[in-house]
């Protein structure tokens, strides 16, 4: 049985297209159930902007990039990697971008599909999806880990191949995914990188480590891809406050109790300022005509922003529709916040009667406000004439 440790030390050079600024429509890159050996298809290392098939609306940018090595078929011959599968071809393929809605969780990412045609033609699929990722640009290292809710792909393929007696024969070829997450931190270095080729390390669930390089004219295109939303959804938060160094006392050498009414004592910083991470209460519903939105919980990212779980419950006897990307997200006064809303994979922009909908809406550059309300709306205009605002 070929694992993972079978990857290390295949690894060869970079492919380099000539560039320019194409465009794919947001269903082309679902990709959730795999993509063409070596994704042939892509424009590497070229800015892709991400768009709707039916309004254009831009929802987000790539530039993707691949690595690989040729396998040996029968009798010797070393074959070119991205052409097709053959025994002991490893296809690293990465898309480096950032989603401002669609399938992919707002925010900066790399998505990483890792292709592997072993030369018994077995191999074990949970071993080999990609775990972590480490990016070196100039002395600094990266490390990245995948979104919190990535959906993951393993899968495998038949093909047919030709030695060189022009004899058939027949074995399998597996493809694993991940998303990994960027901070607008990360993202900041990126775009400073120096040119040159990049290197990372890729880390895969059987716990082997391989280095993928990143060809120089991706890393030239990642300040291009990015500057969509250098923010990745994060906002333009203050940096954390540095601690104070503390000094310690000479004579005392036990921890110390100290005094709170004390005027050396640093003031603490008021409640609303306090840090919230991850999973928060929120609770917010309005109905029309036995259709009910509801937001039944929200997620507090490392960065400050948050998102909110959405429910819909169709109750009636007629269908109810909405299009996601013309929902909005207002304030009090009307203007309207930088948000987007986003249906789960099994759920349609239509629910049938006695059937539901669930999402998330996805609120950018605002911070959670730990005290209570967001003083925020969220509106849908739905079919007949069944509109919302939800105040949250």
């Amino acid at each position: 049985m070929i694992t993972a440790a079978t990857l290390i030390g295949l690894l060869g050079s970079t492919t380099v297209l000539a560039e320019n600024h194409p465009k794919m429509d947001d269903e082309e890159l679902d990709l959730r159930k795999g993509v063409a050996w070596a994704a042939g298809g892509f424009p590497y290392n070229q800015v892709v902007d991400i768009v709707d098939g039916l309004t254009d609306k831009v929802l987000g940018r790539i530039v993707p990039d691949r690595h690989g090595v040729g396998g040996v078929i029968p009798g010797g011959f070393i074959a070119s990697p991205f052409s097709s599968p053959k025994p002991g071809t490893v296809i690293f393929v990465s898309i480096w971008g950032v989603s401002l809605a669609g399938d992919r969780p707002p925010g900066c990412y790399v998505e990483y599909f890792l292709q592997f045609a072993p030369r018994n033609g077995e191999a074990e699929l949970d071993a080999i999806i990609p775990k972590r990722l480490e990016i070196r640009i100039g002395s600094r290292v990266i490390e990245v880990d995948p979104f919190r809710d990535a959906s993951k792909t393993r899968r495998s393929f038949d093909y047919i191949y030709e030695d060189l007696d022009n004899r058939r024969w027949k074995s399998t070829w597996y493809m694993t995914r991940n998303l990994f997450r960027l901070t607008a931190d990360d993202v900041r270095i990126l775009m400073n990188a120096p040119e040159g080729e990049v290197r990372t390390r890729l880390t895969v669930a059987g716990g082997e480590r391989v280095i993928v390089p990143i060809g120089a004219g991706t890393v030239a295109q990642w300040k291009e891809a990015y500057k969509l939303d250098p923010t990745c959804g994060e906002g333009n938060s203050k940096p954390p406050v540095e601690s104070k160094p503390v000094t310690a006392n000479p004579v005392t050498t036990s921890p110390q109790p100290v005094a709170t009414n004390s005027s050396n004592t640093d003031p603490q910083p008021p409640a609303s300022d306090v840090r919230v991470q991850g999973q928060v209460a929120m609770a917010a519903r309005q109905s029309r005509d036995d259709v009910a939105v509801i937001l039944n919980s929200a997620y507090v990212t490392s960065g400050g922003t948050y998102e909110a779980g959405l429910l819909i419950e169709n109750r009636s006897d007629r269908p109810f529709t909405f299009v996601p990307i013309f929902a909005k997200v207002v304030d009090s006064n009307g203007k309207e916040v930088a948000a987007r809303v986003i249906l789960a994979n099994d759920s349609a922009s239509t629910a049938e009667p006695g059937k539901n909908m669930r999402g998330r809406v996805v609120v950018l550059g605002r911070k959670w406000d730990a005290s209570g309300s967001q003083n925020l709306f969220l509106v849908i205009q739905g079919s007949g004439d069944r509109n919302f605002r939800i105040p949250f």
